[in-house]
């Protein structure tokens, strides 16, 4: 099936990504390059996470920091507790945490759910950290992936 790219004035060109079953196109948020990806749904459709996706970046820079709060207040402990890497190293404030975490892609899926995949800064070792939220802006999760 050949799937046309989607100009969107929200999020400019989005291009279908055969392998993935996915449009992804690219933003500037705060001078830095964000991946964005549109799932489809089970018939190939793009257009309810569209719909989400060109509501949700008017709001990206306040849906991102409450991302990075969230993550701060569920994986702060762990790091912490069980990610430091010596005895020298000291607790990170929740403060230090948010700034280390970079936002490099947001995910939207057919149910208007948002992944915000961020680079850990090293807090844990290279892996992701993965903050979900609902078609309601609710937080459903923090967790280190990858």
């Amino acid at each position: 099936m050949n799937y046309p790219d989607i100009e969107c004035p929200e999020l400019g060109t989005l291009r279908y990504e055969e392998n993935y079953d996915w449009y992804e196109g690219q933003l500037i948020v705060q001078q830095s390059k964000l991946s964005i990806q549109l799932l489809t749904d089970e018939d190939g459709a793009v257009a309810s996470a569209l719909k989400r996706a060109t509501d949700f970046v008017k709001e990206l820079e306040k849906h991102a920091q409450s991302a990075r709060d969230y993550a701060a207040e569920g994986l702060l402990a762990i790091k912490n507790e069980t990610w430091i890497e010596d005895e020298d190293e000291e607790p990170l404030t929740p403060e230090q945490f948010k700034e280390r975490m970079v936002l490099d892609s947001i995910s939207i899926d057919s149910d208007a759910a948002v992944s915000f995949y961020h680079n850990d800064g090293d807090l844990f070792w290279g892996h992701c950290i993965l903050v979900t939220m609902d078609s309601e802006n609710n937080f459903t999760g923090a967790e280190i992936a990858g």
